[in-house]
């Protein structure tokens, strides 16, 4: 009664420690930048929003809005996750006037579904900045208790399914292999139907959980349309119908005939389970996921050897109460010396693979002390330590006694009962470890990764290092910084000269050139839109000094093409995995279940359903993306012909500089677009102006041109407004 009392006392405190922690928990899609700053007060307004995240964000599930002082939305509405750089999400603006506004955002993350709500204001024009900057921004959200079962469960089942196996062939077998008549206990095959069980509950909670995320409840209701989007247009989702497909194969490769091949064949399919469980964890997340994951997949087989092996082990001794005292002892002893010396293997793979993720993901005592997740990680540790400490005395006291009863040939009724109350300790340790490993993977690390997109290289010319850093490295506006070192280790303030010079692939983009102002320290920096397209581009650096030759290095950088997210090629998989699921439950069901009702009357119609949804999904028509490229290169004689119609179309309300003053812009509320921002390479895709030529910008009173320009004008006008970026 002891042991129950306290197995009861300490979940209530890891219950309690968890109900506190929930309030600050954020969730791992965290927002470390955006542009407008938060509390920024800007002299102009801005062409656009820009987020970036400490992770993927879904393109169907996040979301972003503008609101002016009067809450009434000012944002386009056409919110996008970058492609080339899926942590980065925009949303462009009206024409803002000078006000107050307030940003806000949704993001899910692409890898493990958690989502985060934030607010923060900026301010343009005419504003108290001191009463600005005193506005909060807040970001907060829920942890729902059903996807913390849902991961208990997955983990809890995968730990009984897998663990089971390892113990059959490394433990009860090799230990029992002169007991022959000593059979399997009955209650496995109870704990791998329940597990089973438990594997497609969790999925079926979690799919349900993560639609609700979405819509602010708990679960959402199996029909409702967000279950659909998710699992036809999302990452998420797919990984979710990978797990039922691979559920359902496991559910009847144990229902049929037991043999050596459905065993093994069983137990690879869980092993699969197991790795989609990294697909959604901390590791997922890192810059070169690769180790991590694979780091991350060995430490959960080994606590499913460990954790489901105690399950088995105690399983086991409690299946030879019946036998007579000294085969007990005996036997008892074979399989704790059998288990012990496996653990030991298992126990250090865990340390070793822990210890790598905990370098990834804390990094610093400080972090591990001062941060959630370093709290939650210390009473991992503690309970790791609790079995641990019953591991030795298991090792130490216990196993050697045992053995001794056993070549001695006597009985020790007391010891082995002693055991099987320690072992129940350790199943009741091993489920808290699980509850906490469950915990840990909805808190973001102690240490997050800045999504890294600057480039930065080093070349060494004549006498002198030169060191370039493009930030953020992408099309449109970045910031260039030149460190130039001579070859004694002296940083060189003096340079009479310092350029830039652009050079794009594209043989229709004429080259162009940056000053580089220097701040006395070495440093020179400059601003400015020069990588105005995806490519590969030479960046040559120029340095010219009193007295010296010439130094020119060059740096070779290719940027990303912005592109749009494939949905038609995500939903044409989750319809071929929504037809495999379907096969499999007819097959599971016709060769599983004895009764005709169920076999006919559910049966047959479920699978109907999935066949036809997996049809369904495979045969939709593609999405159509407004992702056209301009099909007229940007030469003279195209802008020349855009002038002429912007002249003609676009300068009364924009003006002929394009900053929205034209003589009937500036009589309008709100006022016509500031084109000098909107134009800027990288603020908006050629494509998006062509958009908003042809059928107007929403909010606004900008006019469709569909039916008075043609296409080739349409274009030619994106070619011209391009030149009205700052240079």
């Amino acid at each position: 009664m002891k042991i129950k009392t306290h197995s009861i006392w300490l979940a209530l405190i890891i219950l309690a420690y968890s109900a506190w922690a929930v309030t600050p928990v954020s969730a791992h899609g965290l927002l470390l930048r955006s542009n407008p700053e938060a509390n920024a007060v800007l002299q102009q307004a801005p062409a656009q929003v820009e987020l970036f995240f400490s992770e993927p964000a879904e393109q169907e599930l996040s979301s972003i809005a503008v609101y002016d002082s009067n809450n009434l939305i000012v944002d386009a509405g056409d919110v996008r996750v970058d492609p080339a750089d899926p942590k980065r999400m925009t949303v462009s603006l009206r024409s803002l006037p000078d006000g107050v506004y307030t940003v806000t955002w949704k993001v899910v993350s692409t890898i493990d579904g958690h989502q985060t709500i934030g607010t923060y204001p900026f301010a343009v024009g005419n504003a108290n900045a001191n009463a600005v900057r005193a506005i909060q921004q807040s970001s907060t959200a829920r942890l729902p208790f059903s996807a913390l079962l849902s991961k208990f469960l997955l983990l809890a089942s995968l730990a009984l399914l897998v663990g089971q196996r390892l113990f059959i062939e490394l433990v009860w077998n090799p230990a029992l292999k002169s007991n022959l008549d000593m059979s399997q206990p009955a209650v496995w095959i109870t704990l791998r139907r329940i597990s089973l069980i438990g594997v497609l509950l969790s999925i079926g909670i979690g799919i349900l959980s993560q639609a609700g995320q979405t819509t602010g409840n708990e679960l959402s209701l199996p029909w409702n349309p967000e279950v659909g989007r998710i699992l036809t247009e999302t990452r998420l989702g797919l990984i979710w119908l990978a797990r039922l497909a691979l559920a359902m194969l496991a559910v009847w490769l144990a229902g049929g005939k037991e043999t050596s091949t459905r065993n093994w064949l069983g137990f690879i399919v869980n092993l699969t389970l197991l790795f989609t469980v990294t697909l959604t964890s901390h590791a997922a997340t890192e810059v070169k996921p690769l180790l991590p994951i694979l780091g991350d997949w060995i430490h959960l087989i080994g606590m499913t050897f460990w954790l489901g092996g105690i399950v088995y082990l105690f399983t086991s001794v409690r299946q030879l109460q019946g036998l007579e005292d000294q085969r007990r002892t005996q036997l008892t002893a074979l399989l704790t010396s059998r288990f012990s010396v496996n653990a030991f293997v298992f126990v250090a793979l865990i340390g070793v693979t822990g210890f790598y993720s905990a370098t990834l993901r804390v990094g610093t005592w400080s972090a591990l002390l001062t941060t959630l997740y370093g709290h939650v990680l210390l009473i991992k540790q503690g309970f790791v330590a609790g079995l641990l400490v019953i591991a030795g005395i298991n090792l130490l006291i216990i196993s050697p006694r045992l053995q001794r009863e056993r070549r001695q040939s006597t009985a020790n009724s007391t010891l082995v009962s002693n055991f099987s109350r320690i072992l129940f300790i350790d199943v009741t340790l091993a489920s808290l470890l699980l509850a906490s490993v469950s915990f840990l993977t909805y808190i973001p690390p102690a240490k997050l990764v800045s999504p890294v997109t600057d480039f930065t290289e080093i070349k060494k010319v004549d006498d002198l290092k030169v060191e370039i850093n493009i930030s953020p490295a992408h099309v449109g506006e970045n910031t260039f910084m030149l460190m130039l070192i001579s070859s004694d280790g002296q940083p060189i303030p003096t340079a009479k000269e310092v350029l830039l010079r652009f050079t794009s692939s594209q043989a229709n983009i004429p080259p162009s050139e940056l000053q580089m102002i220097g701040d006395g320290s070495g440093m020179y920096m400059a601003k400015g839109s020069y990588l105005s397209l995806p490519g590969n581009w030479q960046v040559q650096a120029v340095v010219r000094r009193e007295d010296k030759f010439d130094a020119f290095a060059n740096f070779d950088l290719k940027l990303q093409k912005p592109g749009s997210s494939d949905r038609t090629a995500s939903s044409k998989q989750a319809g071929g995995l929504i037809l495999t699921i379907g096969l499999l439950f007819a097959l599971a069901t016709l060769s599983l279940m004895p009764n005709k009702f169920i076999r006919f009357g559910a049966g047959v119609p479920l699978t109907l359903l999935m066949v036809g949804l997996g049809v369904y999904y495979l045969m939709r028509p593609p999405v159509v993306e407004n992702a056209q490229a301009n099909p007229i290169p940007p030469n003279s004689e195209s802008i020349a012909a855009g002038a002429s119609i912007y002249a003609v179309n676009c300068v009364p309300c924009h003006g002929a500089s394009g900053k929205g003053d034209g003589p009937i812009g500036i009589t309008m509320n709100p006022r016509p677009a500031n084109l000098v921002q909107h134009a800027m390479p990288g603020a908006h895709t050629d494509a998006q102006l062509y958009e908003w030529i042809t059928n107007g910008f929403p909010g606004t009173r900008m006019p469709a041109f569909k039916s008075t320009l043609s296409d080739t004008d349409r274009w030619n006008l994106v070619n011209f407004i391009r030149t009205l970026a700052p240079k």
